[in-house]
């Protein structure tokens, strides 16, 4: 009993010696860079992983304070470590125009007195004309309008307003043409607020595309389409306890963008491969003393946020009298970091001394900044060989030799008592030669009956197939979604959960892809019968699942509950369609 006992103290302990080597911060984040004069903002004081005391307020000179400190406590376990946060938070609104500063607060924690940074915030004149402007609207924001051939550029589709707004939906994507394009599915997705032409909004990220241009020139990504719910305007129904106000569709479309992209400039050094963004180089040689007997291997790593697909090995400078062979990419991924796709590449150079002596290695990697404009050769590292001579094993002369002194050897003796006598049956009158026989005789039945097989197949009706695999599709997307939960990667699952739902539909519904849409699932599923209730729980989760891809929405729990909602459904729907 006492074992049991001192295993589950020590279980329930762990999170909390692992929290106490978390990083403690203090940190003052505001939802607005810009606010009118009449407008407002939030601004929260967090402290992470630890527990503070005596929390003392900036003096908010400028300011008036609407509404707060709203105190809240937090805590999550994620692989056993557990991080806690402490916030206070601010509604203000400034007194005048111009550049506010909100000063530092304090705290006190671990017997320490933490500080945040001072924020600024930058206060405007509304406009006069506040009710002719868009009340809710999306825009494509690059991060440059300016780049160079293979350079990062992060495009981010914001949308702005002053209304509510629920469940938006992506219609049609953005054309990309001459741009390689990636989705970033890291970013910060809250509300911020912000003030274009004098109207304050609320903005949120929607989507986040990092764009690597493929050719010079000026290039143009088309519009992206996506479609809100919003109250209409004049609606019969009225917002109570009961009822929500009567919603419309709303579509929206963003404006196409044009970038400008330069060609990189002439003069590249020979150690440049493609590689344009800002990179590191990592050599390694695998050792300094060898023999002429050895291979010698250096490996060269490469990352950056640049396309690094397009980055090819550098030449490498190698002795006269070294054998160099041709490089090989032995490791590449891509992943996001703060916001960007970083990529990672490692080349192997393989090579075989033939004399001895001390050499040199020096190898170089070069890289176009497109921040200073220019190419930047990383080539620091330099390796001293000692190559010695070896045993000489292995050569030509020394082979011949071998098989000079080895010939006489092979030859045996001739034997002169030899009898003649028979060893057993003729080859043709064992079973093995019948069964030889027989052989392509069954290879021609089994390849009539495949043939045969096959035939059959093709006349089979496709949606009939689609039919029964629909269930099998749908099983497997949903064990990449699970994959995806156990990785807390939201976005990936929920985009499994809505693929597997849609896919299960239009193969058991026979709806082609291009023709889904949320009313004709509707009517499609009420026309097979089904049980009413389990058509809203299908189009809830669908919707559930758009609203998390665009809202961000990623809670464990609640990717928990739709992955048991979405396998519970299909379930049932494969028993009724």
């Amino acid at each position: 009993m006492f074992r049991p006992l001192c295993i589950l103290l020590a279980l329930l302990a762990f999170p909390a010696l692992s929290s106490g080597q978390e990083k403690v911060s203090f940190e003052a984040f505001a939802d607005a860079r810009k606010v009118v004069r009449s407008g407002y903002f939030e601004i929260t004081f967090t402290l992470l992983n630890a527990e503070g005391s005596g929390f003392q307020p900036p003096s908010f000179e400028g300011f008036s304070i609407l509404s707060g400190p709203f105190h809240s406590l937090g805590t999550t376990v994620v692989n056993g470590v557990m991080s806690r946060e402490e916030s206070y938070v601010y509604r203000l609104q400034p007194r005048r125009t111009g550049s506010l500063t909100v000063g530092s607060a304090s705290i006190t924690a671990n017997g320490r007195v933490y500080r945040s940074l001072p924020v600024t915030i930058q206060v405007v004149e509304g406009s006069e004309d506040d009710g002719k402007a868009q009340e809710i609207f999306i825009r494509a924001e690059p991060a440059t309008d300016k780049a160079w051939v293979g350079q990062q550029i992060l495009l981010d589709y914001k949308l702005y307003t002053t209304i509510t707004y629920k469940s938006p939906t992506l219609l049609e994507e953005s054309d990309y043409q001459g741009f390689y394009a990636e989705d970033v599915r890291q970013y910060d997705a809250r509300d911020i607020r912000e003030v274009v032409n004098g109207v304050q909004y609320i903005s949120k990220i929607l989507k986040r595309v990092a764009l690597f241009p493929q050719q010079a020139g000026e290039l143009t990504v088309g519009p992206m389409n996506i479609q809100v719910n919003v109250v209409k305007e004049g609606g019969g129904r009225q917002r109570s306890f009961f009822f929500s106000p009567e919603m419309e569709r709303l579509p929206l479309s963003s404006q196409p963008v044009s970038i400008q992209v330069d060609p990189l400039p002439l003069g590249a050094p020979a150690s440049f491969t493609g590689a344009v963004g800002r990179f590191e180089a990592t050599p390694y040689l695998n050792r300094n003393m060898v023999t002429t007997d050895d291979v010698l291997a250096l490996r060269l790593t490469v990352s950056g946020n640049g396309d690094i697909k397009r980055v090819q090995a550098p030449p490498l400078k190698v002795p006269a009298s070294f054998e160099l062979y041709d490089p090989t990419v032995v490791e590449e991924e891509s992943y996001e970091l703060n916001g960007d796709i970083v990529g990672k590449k490692a080349f192997e150079y393989l090579m075989l001394p033939k004399e001895a002596g001390h050499f040199t290695l020096q190898p170089a990697f070069s890289y176009f900044d497109p921040d200073s404009a220019r190419f930047i050769t990383y080539e620091k590292a330099v390796y001293e060989v000692e190559v010695r001579k070896g045993s000489g094993a292995g050569s030509g002369k020394r082979r011949g030799q071998q098989e000079q002194s080895a010939a006489p050897e092979d030859i045996a003796p001739l034997k002169g008592d030899l009898a003649l006598y028979r060893r057993g049956k003729p080859f043709p009158e064992r079973p093995l030669f019948w069964l030889l026989l027989g052989f392509p005789f069954l290879g021609l039945g089994g390849l009539l009956a495949y043939k045969r097989w096959q035939s059959r197949q093709k006349n089979i009706d496709p949606l009939l197939l689609r039919t029964r695999h629909a269930r099998k599709v749908a099983q497997e997307r949903l064990a990449r979604a699970a994959q995806y939960m156990q990785a807390a990667d939201s976005r990936a699952f929920y985009d499994e959960v809505s693929k597997a739902m849609l896919g299960y539909a239009g193969d058991k519904l026979h709806i082609p892809r291009s023709e889904l849409s949320e009313e004709k699932l509707r009517r499609r599923l009420e026309e097979a019968g089904l049980d009413a209730g389990l058509v809203k729980q299908f189009l809830s989760i669908l919707q559930t699942c758009e609203l998390a891809l665009f809202a961000g929405k990623g809670q464990a729990h609640a990717m928990q509950d739709i992955y048991g909602q979405a396998v519970q459904t299909i379930s049932r729907l494969e028993e009724g369609v």
